[in-house]
């Protein structure tokens, strides 16, 4: 999901990137053109963290979210790096810092002024990693992976316990597994919930099966997958009209796949909080019940375990 949508997320990152029951074909996706996920089902994984170990993030947020998303046990901020936003971080929540492209685009800092921030917030306490690219598709743009690899070596040696991170969609992963370009973890971002903007009575499980399934062929290590939640719609977006809202029991199925397939994961991103006028609309930060589905507070008592 291109995070570059300035006018809704001035600074921040993206995203990019989800389910439980069994893999369904049904009438209604098949009359939207979207043909859902009916290959086999991705094994068990094992738990990558000890309890309570998990991060959490809700992208595409500003400062005046802060207290809100640590009230939903939310404790990650993506920001810039810039001195004002870092110090802006509230104790207790610590920043990924969005320095990356978004696809085969160029990315937020050049390779001189990357060098410069990690210099500069390498060591820095409330920095937890930095967000390096989102859905890079090396099948359209090789370079992408040599790029990555430069950048996330040069944090493995200048920036000591902090993370390098992107995040995948369902182009070619092998050139970006964590052996080939170094990065520490992988977001996946299928979004089950596809095919209408209206909430239809089954979302496509079986994605979040399908890439997980991609992932383990590219040698992606199940302890370095990032899951991305799908907390957006796109009934009131001005791009794309694919998606929408998972309904609390829909988001629940969401949650209890990737539970079964990535078990405690080291890092657990939801997109979108804030909104994207081009991609996500209405997004988590909506999402308290009445007009929208509650999935503030199923993501409250998750992020509270």
């Amino acid at each position: 999901m291109d995070i570059r949508d300035v006018p809704v997320k001035v600074w921040a990152v993206a995203g990019a990137l989800l389910l439980s029951a069994g893999v369904l074909l049904y009438a209604q996706h098949r009359s939207s053109g979207y043909e859902p996920y009916d290959g086999p089902l991705a094994t068990p994984g094992t738990p990558a963290a000890k309890p309570g170990e998990t991060r959490r993030i809700a992208l595409n947020t500003q400062p005046s979210d802060y207290p809100r998303l640590q009230a939903l046990g939310y404790d990650l901020v993506d920001v810039k790096p810039d001195a004002s936003l870092v110090a802006g971080v509230p104790a207790g929540m610590r920043a990924l810092l969005w320095v990356g492209n978004f696809t085969c685009g160029d990315f937020e800092l050049g390779f001189e002024d990357f060098q410069k921030a990690v210099q500069r917030f390498g060591r820095d306490p409330k920095v937890y990693g930095w967000y390096l690219s989102d859905e890079p598709n090396p099948g359209e743009c090789p370079e992408v992976a040599k790029e990555i690899r430069r950048r996330a070596e040069y944090v493995r040696r200048h920036a000591p316990g902090q993370v390098s991170f992107i995040s995948l969609t369902d182009w070619p992963m092998k050139p970006l597994a964590p052996g080939r370009v170094g990065v520490d973890l992988i977001g996946l971002d299928p979004y089950p919930c596809k095919g209408s903007t209206k909430a239809e009575d089954r979302c496509d499980i079986g994605a979040i099966d399908r890439m997980v399934r991609m992932a383990d062929e590219a040698g992606i290590p199940r302890a370095k997958v990032a899951p991305v939640l799908q907390t957006f719609g796109q009934s009131c977006s001005n791009g794309d009209k694919k998606y929408w809202m998972p309904t609390q029991d829909q988001f629940k199925q969401i949650l209890a796949r990737w539970d079964r397939l990535t078990p405690r994961p080291p890092l657990e991103i939801s997109y979108s909080w804030g909104r994207q006028h081009e991609w996500a609309c209405p997004t988590l930060a909506d999402a308290s019940g009445g007009a929208h589905p509650d999935l503030q507070s199923i993501m409250k008592a998750r992020n509270s375990q």
